[in-house]
């Protein structure tokens, strides 16, 4: 992958902390307990998406920076016209 867009929807956001065990260096919990981004770019690409997906709320949007491709969580694919 390249470069990382990373975000944190703090209204879904439950500060269960997963993020920021698997992450530390990218994700930090806030003054209330929620996790903020502190340097997408400061794990590796794989340790990002994990950290994404091991959120229960899915409250992390993981998207790459160049192609605006959103990672996590997956886009619903779209269903061809009947």
């Amino acid at each position: 992958m390249s470069r990382l867009r990373v975000s944190v929807n703090s209204g879904k956001c439950q500060a269960y902390g997963r993020c920021t065990a698997i992450a530390p260096a990218v994700f930090t919990p806030g003054p209330d307990g929620k996790a903020t981004v502190l340097q997408p770019d400061a794990a590796p690409d794989e340790e990002v998406v994990k950290a994404a997906r091991s959120c229960p709320y899915r409250a992390i949007t993981v998207t790459v920076d160049a192609t605006n491709e959103q990672v996590f969580p997956p886009l619903p694919k779209s269903q061809p016209p009947k």
